[in-house]
């Protein structure tokens, strides 16, 4: 099982990966969750209960083509003013299993995109989150975060 913890205050030289405690030197972190559609694909409640595929690799300054798989694990990406934790345990990796919390509070049922992608080789950075909101009275809603 992989513990990898991704920090940054925002620029490259305050930016850090490590996998079990040890610093992990990648040219790319690419994390990405589709979750949470409809028969139609529009946006649903529900999250990872209703279906989706995820992605997480890393590529490694010595060797930026060759992919290295972050899970089963957990991956913990700390960003100024927001985190987030991904943990999939399943020794398969079947997403049915994936919890996702964003700044302590789960919302595995109410993800809809994850994308975060850190390439430094083409200085590269997005982290964004889209958030599926249910309301009781008046209309549901997509949020979506800008995360970096």
């Amino acid at each position: 099982m992989n513990q990898v913890v991704f920090k940054t205050e925002g620029d490259w030289d305050s930016t850090t990966l490590t996998c079990n405690g040890r610093d992990w030197p990648a040219a790319q972190m690419l994390v990405q969750i589709e979750a949470g559609r409809d028969e139609y694909g529009s946006p649903a409640r529900g999250g990872v209960r209703d279906g989706g595929q995820m992605s997480a690799v890393v590529r490694s300054q010595d060797n930026p083509d060759q992919e290295q798989a972050i899970f089963p694990g957990t991956l913990q990406m700390n960003f100024p003013g927001h985190e987030v934790v991904v943990e999939n345990v399943h020794p398969n990796f079947d997403f049915e299993f994936t919890r996702v919390l964003y700044n302590q509070r789960d919302v595995t049922e109410q993800i809809v995109d994850l994308t975060v992608n850190i390439d430094a080789v083409n200085n590269e950075v997005q982290a964004v989150i889209t958030l599926y909101r249910p309301h009781w009275l008046g209309a549901d809603e997509v949020a979506t975060i800008t995360i970096l």
